[in-house]
Parts: structure tokens; sequence; C-alpha cells
């Protein structure tokens, strides 16, 4: 490896007539494409974790950090059947035709045989009528890309990953702003063409959407979350 680039003067992104334009760093809320659009992001390694960022659900079910290399979260199932969740407080997310969406998640589940199932991904906070995510169904270790919108579900994409016990796997998409692209272990798995936006018949929900880990035990099964990045380019 060579020696680093050095920038003494700093590395802006800001447009000349801006208030961030001598600021040393990328603007944090007016980078994008064009002079209109910002850019929003929330990005945790889990070296972190604030106790409002998420809320729990299930009966005794926790969502904390743990010793790990890097940073980790562990989603732990309050008993044997509960259905756990870890939500993002206050959603801030939304699809929007034409502006661009990232989104990416590596972790993994202790065990994938049986009636284990689990999801990660966004929603609409605390409802499942809204989202879209990364979700291995009961008796299979296929991993699919399903969007939910008005409690009807898509499969947009089918076997992206194959869920290996205690194996991490990084799924991902990237929304351009009229094609998705996804992706499983830093690899092109597919491409859903032109997906619709909007309330009621269409592929894609307009609803805020925020983060999403949840997990269906057969017993002690845990899902452990090493990273967890979205951003969306938005109109400010």
């Amino acid at each position: 490896m060579g020696n680093p680039t050095r920038l003494q003067a700093g590395l802006s992104t800001a447009y000349q007539n801006e208030v961030f334009y001598s600021y040393p760093y990328p603007d944090p809320f007016h980078t994008g494409s064009t002079q209109a659009l910002g850019s929003t992001s929330y990005m945790n390694d889990f070296n972190t974790l604030i106790g409002t960022d998420f809320t729990v659900s299930g009966a005794s079910s926790t969502f904390a950090l743990a010793s790990g290399v890097g940073g980790i979260a562990v989603l732990t199932p309050g008993g044997t059947t509960t259905a756990s969740a870890s939500y993002k407080a206050a959603p801030s997310f939304q699809f929007i035709s034409g502006n661009r969406f990232w989104y990416s998640a590596r972790f993994k589940v202790s065990a994938v045989s049986g009636s284990i199932a689990y999801y990660v991904g966004l929603r609409n906070g605390s409802s499942a009528t809204d989202g879209i995510w990364f979700t291995k169904a009961a008796s299979t270790t296929a991993i699919s890309l399903v969007s939910t919108v008005n409690s009807t579900s898509t499969t947009l994409v089918a076997n992206v990953a194959t869920a290996v016990a205690d194996t991490y796997v990084e799924v991902g998409f990237y929304y351009d702003g009229t094609d998705l692209l996804v992706y499983a272990n830093s690899t092109l798995v597919a491409r859903v063409t032109s997906p619709t936006i909007g309330s009621s018949s269409t592929t894609l929900t307009n609803a805020v959407i925020g983060q999403v880990f949840q997990i269906t035990p057969v017993a002690t099964e845990t899902m452990t979350v090493d990273f967890v990045g979205t951003a969306q380019e938005v109109t400010r």
C-alpha cells in the first residue's frame, strides 16, 4: 500500500455560494449531484448504540452491543418462538422517483435451519405494512428481497443469497433514481427495472421507512449485526 494522498486544504463538495464552501470536509447536508439536492444518511458500525435509536419488540427481547472486532450488536429474542424486532425510532428515509437511495447491512444468525425466519431492511417503524427487506422464510435457506406496500408483499428478487448458520452475509441495494440494483457480498446479483413508487398497486412504498432487524427463533437463536448504512438524496 502506498502513502495516502494528502489534501492539506481539505476536501469540499459545497457549491461556491453556500455556507460550507470553505469548510474543509464534505458538506454534510447539501452534498448532491446538483445544487438543489442534498443527502441524508444513517451509518452505524455498532461501536456505539444510543438507547433511543432503536425500539425493541418481543417480550423480554433485547438489542444491545456485544464484544467483537469492529463493533457488533446482537438481537436476542426473549424466549422460544418469540418474534423479536429492533426497529429505528422515527424513520427518516423515503423512496423518491429520480433521487438516489442506498442501503447495506452485514449480519449473521446463529442457526438457519427449521422454522427460523428473519429479515433485515427498512420498514415503517413498528408497522410491517410498508417496507423493503431481505428475508429468509421458515424452512428455507434462500434470502430474497421483498417489498411490501400497504400490506401487499412482492418478491423483487428471489435467492439473493444463501443463509449459512453463524456466517456473515452482506446484502444491499442501490436505487439510481430509476432502477433498483441488488447486491450480495459486494456482487451485483440483479437489477429490478423501473420499479414504481406509490401508495397502492406499486412496487415500492412511498411511506417513510427506517432500519429494522427481525427474527422469529425456534429456540435460542440470535441475530448479530455488524453494520448498517442507509442514505438518500433529498431536495433541500
